[in-house]
């Protein structure tokens, strides 16, 4: 088996196959699984042999971190409904742990098949989205701009303990990610630190995510072939709406005024 773990001092931070530098993006495949908790320390297990964990990882626990996310929509939430126009991108905003930037991120997927253009804000500056218009020289400024073409704003919030795992195989970098406790809530504004009131998206399930750049490295085939696992789509996005059950309520709400 060609695999090797990365030593720290050659991962990127937050080393996605999908992520390449200053914004670029590098097509990737991004495969989930919908485990038990009994799967997810098999999985972990097997990662924690053969890759290495994220250098952002908290050594007092276990190498988790906690992810932070602002989701964004239209008010008739079009992404989640999978409107032809925003069905294939998402745009979010995020933070690991208590970190001092931000991620601001846009996901473009078609299949399993995910390409990520991702540039980094100091925390500070998150009031601005919020804002009609940005200075052209911002950082933020094109992730700012498509936000407003696309009559986006925050929707929800997501939180969820990540454990991750980088190597190296024959056919190129791969990454494991196991996300736990997925916590959703309902919000407007342009704002990760208030506290709010969140619901349980995924109660008893773990997220294992597989990701790597061309075909299925070798050793994550023998992974879900061990494992006897099946691929699915589930989206935290999705089930933290469900979770509020807010498409039944606009839906509802639509319907008033048909």
């Amino acid at each position: 088996m060609a695999l090797r773990s990365l030593r720290s001092s050659e991962l990127a931070p937050h080393l996605s196959p999908s992520l390449g530098v200053r914004g670029q993006s590098i097509p990737a495949f991004e495969v989930k699984f919908l485990v038990t908790e009994r799967q997810g320390q098999e999985a972990e297990s097997w990662a924690r042999d053969h890759l290495a964990l994220d250098i952002h990882g908290n050594p007092n626990d276990n190498g988790t971190y906690q992810t932070t996310s602002l989701y964004t929509d239209t008010t008739a939430l079009d992404v989640y409904r999978g409107t032809p126009k925003y069905r294939r991108r998402k745009y979010r905003v995020r933070r690991y742990g208590s970190g001092t930037e931000l991620y601001l991120e846009r996901k473009t997927r078609k299949g399993d098949r995910v390409a990520k253009r991702r540039d980094v804000v100091p925390t500070g500056e998150l009031p601005l989205m919020a804002h009609p218009l940005s200075a052209t020289d911002w950082q933020g400024h094109w992730f700012h701009s498509r936000l407003m073409k696309r009559q986006l704003r925050p929707v929800c919030r997501i939180s969820y303990r990540r454990t991750a795992f980088v190597g190296q195989s024959s056919e190129g970098p791969l990454r494991l990610t196991l996300d736990r406790d997925v916590q959703g809530a309902l919000t407007s504004d342009w704002d990760l630190e208030s506290n709010l009131e969140t619901r349980t998206a995924l109660e008893g399930w773990v997220v294992l995510e597989l990701k790597f750049q061309t075909a299925m490295p070798a050793p994550f085939k023998r992974l879900v072939q061990d494992m006897k696992l099946n691929p699915t789509g589930v989206s935290k996005y999705r089930r933290c709406l469900e979770a509020w059950e807010l498409p039944a309520a606009i839906c509802k709400q639509e319907m008033k005024y048909a």
